[in-house]
């Protein structure tokens, strides 16, 4: 279990981070352009995705701190 956990909180964090980065560089590209509706869209289509692997992240680090092997560390 706690190996899932590992890989499931890895996989997550690497797609939130690369989501997010998707999303501001396609904001910025929408901004050197001068288009608007590029970064209205990329904010409609990546925002919520980003947030969710977030979200999804951040609950199996927290479940990971309730294993014996991480609260040791903690100390």
């Amino acid at each position: 279990m706690q190996r899932f956990l590992e890989r499931a909180f890895i996989v997550c964090l690497m797609l939130s981070v690369a989501t997010a980065f998707i999303l501001v560089l396609t904001q910025l590209l929408g901004l050197v352009m001068g288009d608007g509706n590029i970064m209205i869209r990329a904010n409609e289509i990546l925002l919520t995705p980003a947030i969710v692997l977030a979200a999804l992240f951040s609950a199996f680090a927290f479940i990971l701190g309730y294993f014996p092997k991480y609260k040791q560390q903690s100390r």
